[in-house]
């Protein structure tokens, strides 16, 4: 092989050479700028994310504020309640000693969900009960009650602050849901008068039930209903 075309094949390879390296730098180059473009996206990807979470956990704890309406109960308030609660009981405790009622029960009003239009259902619950030796408790069983269940009963209350069945089977015609109730606890007879706060709206009733109507003195029954609701009201209302 001449010399001429020695050193013009090295010359053509060394071209090709030096052209592959600017191929390769390019390649590399565009590889780096990539990854650099990936990494500024990633950052700002997880920058984002983080910015979302504490946006997140900022209008959660707002959401949160909002529905427990920024109260929290303090050891005072926690005691205060407490002792209310133990007052209750204590007279529910009387009545049924001094009645000698198989139930002794206090309902309280409130609402509970709302329809379509925006209104809330009137709901009611029995939140304090004291019964009598062999007698089972219904407190669990009577939560959240539909007061339309018990037209005449939240009626009567309404009207007149008070309603007296004496005899059960009266309601088996005017008013079936409340009849059913009581028939399923056994319940013959049952006093109930309205509690009211201090501006004299309708809050709940004290109610005492009896599963044998004969002998009651109901004379009796009625003064101590009335004695001890005025009681329980200015409990309610401290």
């Amino acid at each position: 092989m001449e010399l001429i075309s020695v050193i013009k094949a090295l010359s053509e390879v060394g071209v090709l050479v030096f052209c592959a390296a600017i191929v390769m730098w390019q390649a590399i180059n565009d590889k780096m700028r990539q990854q650099k473009r990936e990494d500024e996206y990633n950052n700002l990807a997880n920058d984002v994310i983080d910015k979302l979470k504490t946006q997140n956990d900022v209008m959660l704890q707002q959401i949160i504020q909002k529905v427990d309406m920024g109260h929290t109960i303090t050891s005072e308030e926690d005691k205060d309640i407490s002792k209310v609660e133990k007052e209750i009981e204590f007279y529910l405790s009387e009545i049924l000693k001094e009645t000698g009622a198989n139930r002794v029960a206090l309902f309280r009003y409130h609402n509970g969900g709302k329809d379509y239009s925006g209104r809330s259902f009137l709901r009611m619950s029995m939140t304090n009960e004291a019964v009598s030796g062999g007698v089972a408790p219904i407190q669990n069983q009577s939560q959240n009650l539909f007061r339309s269940m018990f037209f005449g009963l939240v009626r009567s209350l309404e009207d007149n602050g008070y309603d007296y069945v004496e005899d059960v089977e009266f309601l088996k015609e005017q008013d079936a849901g409340f009849y059913s109730y009581l028939k399923a606890f056994g319940i013959e007879a049952k006093y109930s008068v309205a509690i009211y706060n201090v501006d004299k709206t309708i809050i709940g009733f004290l109610t005492i039930d009896f599963f044998n109507r004969n002998g009651l003195d109901v004379d009796k029954i009625k003064n101590i209903l009335q004695e001890k609701k005025i009681k329980i009201e200015t409990l309610l209302s401290l």
